[in-house]
């Protein structure tokens, strides 16, 4: 315990809360877009994965890494698109529709991976492309916050970013306050003008470019390879932390928060003599503890209404 405390209170433990934190963000932006609109999107894990493989194969097609990222996002936006005209135009179940692309993108990718590379397991054969950190000058010079927070990847201030402009257009922009009203009451939203169908459309689109971002973070930031089923419950992290953040943005966002924690300790934990298949487990403790917890929080505050 007092090696994992001393692991833990260092500049390192908490850049690394960060760099596992921003793929577990942007799957929970991903689905508290998509839940803001009324049309849940069960297949943010699929869109993560298949995103992945796609950054990893478009920047070796291309040998560009920004192309290479466009593609994983067209991939992304593509699948998020097909959840919602299965939902939206053939009235499948977004439940069955987002398990069947988890499931389907999971052997997809090993396929696709077969393919390209003669390998089921790892791309370690594609030479793919990876995007750059950046080191800010002036935020280096800072204590503690220039050894977190420059030096991360490209994609870790996108992400940043992302945190900003999320809340800001759901919470002060007509477009965000029509989401939200087509999410609140689907009918009323229609009654006053608001085209429903447009608007989840559009927050799908949006859905699947954050999930996709995730995903390409993983082989061209996070690692530089892509390997099976790498999200690792990555995308039903993100699902849960919507969950129990709700509406609230800064819920959503704490949650994410305790969940980069548990992550993180996992990052730290296998460069010591801890068993590997025993640290795995520790992310989904995390969760199924903070499921416990919100489920525990709404019993008491329902009982509380109901007296």
């Amino acid at each position: 315990m007092a090696e994992l405390m001393s692991m833990i209170l260092t500049e390192d433990f908490l850049a690394t809360i960060v760099r596992v934190g921003v793929p577990l963000m942007f799957a929970s932006m991903s689905a508290y877009v998509a839940a803001t609109s009324g049309l849940l999107n069960i297949a943010i894990e699929g869109i993560m994965l298949m995103s992945a493989l796609m950054a990893v194969l478009g920047s070796y097609w291309t040998q560009s890494a920004v192309l290479g990222l466009l593609i994983a996002i067209a991939s992304g936006i593509l699948l998020a698109l097909l959840l919602a005209f299965m939902t939206m135009r053939l009235g499948t179940d977004p439940f069955l529709v987002g398990i069947a692309i988890n499931t389907f993108t999971s052997t997809f990718t090993i396929f696709l991976l077969y393919l390209f590379s003669g390998n089921k397991g790892i791309s370690a054969s594609l030479p793919s492309k990876v995007l750059p950190t950046i080191n800010i000058g002036w935020l280096e010079k800072i204590p503690i916050l220039g050894a977190v927070f420059s030096g991360q990847y490209l994609l870790t201030y996108v992400c940043f970013a992302f945190i900003i402009i999320v809340p800001l257009v759901i919470q002060k922009t007509k477009y965000g306050l029509r989401l939200k009203a087509c999410g609140l009451n689907a009918q009323a939203a229609s009654s006053v003008g608001i085209n429903v169908n447009k608007m989840q459309v559009s927050a799908i689109v949006i859905s699947g470019l954050l999930a996709a971002l995730g995903g390409a973070y993983m082989t061209m930031g996070y690692l530089s390879a892509f390997s099976r089923n790498m999200i690792a419950g990555r995308g039903w992290i993100g699902f849960a932390a919507q969950a129990m953040g709700g509406s609230s943005f800064i819920g959503l966002s704490l949650t994410t928060l305790a969940f980069s924690f548990f992550q993180a300790i996992v990052a730290v934990l296998s460069r010591s003599d801890v068993s590997s298949d025993l640290l795995t487990t520790v992310p989904y403790f995390g969760v199924l503890f903070g499921v416990i917890a919100f489920s525990v929080v709404n019993y008491f505050k329902r009982r509380k209404l109901s007296v």
